[in-house]
């Protein structure tokens, strides 16, 4: 039964963080384009290189499946959803780093 209770929990606790996640990633997006438009356009610039370079390094891997995957998932995605997946990326990451330094630091306290 406690096996199922902390399975549960870290669930939870799974499922909270990335509905934290989420809404910080589009908080955000939302927040720099609103507000920064400046930064926002830079921003979005540097995601169509990140995205042509995606596109380059398709070409030189797998030659033979650049049209398809182009034509279907890359073909779909423009510099703003590159930019979104990229911030939620970075602050998914943030956010778990500030995240697991503050349950270290929990942790340390009360281990002693």
């Amino acid at each position: 039964m406690r096996a199922v209770l902390e399975t549960l929990t870290t669930l939870a606790r799974f499922v909270g963080m990335l509905i934290l996640e989420l809404i910080l990633a589009i908080f955000i997006y939302t927040y720099l384009a609103l507000m920064h438009q400046d930064t926002f356009g830079w921003l979005a610039k540097i995601s169509q290189d990140v995205l042509d370079g995606i596109v380059v390094w398709m070409e030189l891997l797998l030659p033979t499946l650049t049209n398809r995957v182009y034509a279907t998932t890359l073909g779909e995605i423009g510099p703003k959803a590159m930019l979104l997946l990229l911030t939620g990326l970075t602050a998914g990451a943030l956010f778990r780093l500030i995240v697991w330094s503050i349950v270290g630091m929990y942790n340390r306290k009360h281990k002693n």
